[in-house]
């Protein structure tokens, strides 16, 4: 059975089972064949190397057929990839090219001017805000001292009359 990519999910290509079986079946045949004397050469049971070789034959074609499949869909994957860059690509082209022309510069200029504007009219707010807020401390200071002085002229007002009273009485 195929395992499967643990980091995208894909299938992956794993020779079957019976394919590694056959391989060892195949040196283990090998392996226990005569030896020609002075070489390296063996001598092997010609139906069972056929065997072998059938079996191999049979289990290769489902190995491709998986590594088809794999090759097609990386292909798939790379094709769809390049088709998006190529999109991306396009619409930053056509970006750029309205922002070339006579239009989107004066489309942009305006966008700009507007905000510029736009920033002002709250600088200016802020401004009369802040001298609002300036002229009403001043004007709460001078009334203190405006009423400040108004209690201290009724004071010696007051004194003055009542030592212009006391010197009247004196005479």
């Amino acid at each position: 059975m195929a395992a499967a990519d643990e980091l995208r999910g894909y299938p992956v290509a794993e020779p079957t089972p019976d394919l590694y079986q056959l391989l060892e079946r195949l040196e283990e045949l090998v392996e226990r064949s005569s030896r020609v004397p002075f070489s390296n050469k063996v001598m092997v049971d010609e139906h069972e190397l056929l065997a072998l070789v059938e079996g191999l034959r049979q289990a290769f074609p489902r190995e491709l057929r998986q590594a088809r499949r794999v090759l097609q869909e990386r292909q798939k994957i790379i094709t769809e990839a390049q088709l998006e860059a190529q999109r991306i690509l396009a619409t930053a082209q056509e970006r750029a090219h309205y922002l070339m022309s006579e239009q989107g510069i004066m489309n942009e200029t305006r966008a700009r001017c507007e905000e510029m504007l736009r920033h002002a009219k709250e600088q200016k707010q802020r401004a009369i805000v802040e001298a609002n807020r300036y002229a009403l401390d001043v004007l709460e200071k001078v009334e203190a001292a405006v009423l400040n002085a108004a209690s201290h002229i009724q004071r010696v007002k007051a004194e003055l009359t009542a030592s212009g009273s006391e010197s009247r009485a004196v005479r």
